[in-house]
């Protein structure tokens, strides 16, 4: 069980200006882009760029941090153990598959096993 990487979500209303904004910022393009279930999805260095109408962001809204898992099945498991709440998944994404939880603290991350670990 190895958390693989982390990223940081960021919500905009505007993904175009955002994307300007954050390349600038970072010095880093956009590696990966796509669309699911009416919210646009960019990736760009560590962070993770968000646009959509808030009734498809939903509890996204509310996330900290992602991190990619090498066994989604095995954080699950322990992310029980620990008194974290299951909010939405496992649920297959773009990306690959996905579980939103909220600690005990009531912090809001979210977990994704990649299809490809590479």
């Amino acid at each position: 069980m190895k958390v693989l990487s982390t990223s940081v979500p960021i919500f905009t209303r505007d993904m175009e200006a955002a994307i300007e904004r954050y390349e600038a910022l970072t010095r880093e393009t956009v590696r990966e882009r796509f669309e699911e279930q009416g919210i646009a999805i960019a990736i760009l260095g560590s962070l993770t760029i968000i646009a959509g109408p808030e009734h498809y962001i939903g509890a996204l809204r509310h996330l900290r941090a992602t991190f990619l898992v090498d066994s989604l099945a095995e954080y699950a498991a322990h992310l029980r153990s620990t008194g974290a709440t299951t909010l939405q998944g496992p649920n297959p994404t773009p990306a690959g598959t996905n579980l939103i939880v909220r600690d005990v603290e009531g912090v809001v991350f979210e977990f994704v096993e990649p299809h490809s670990k590479e």
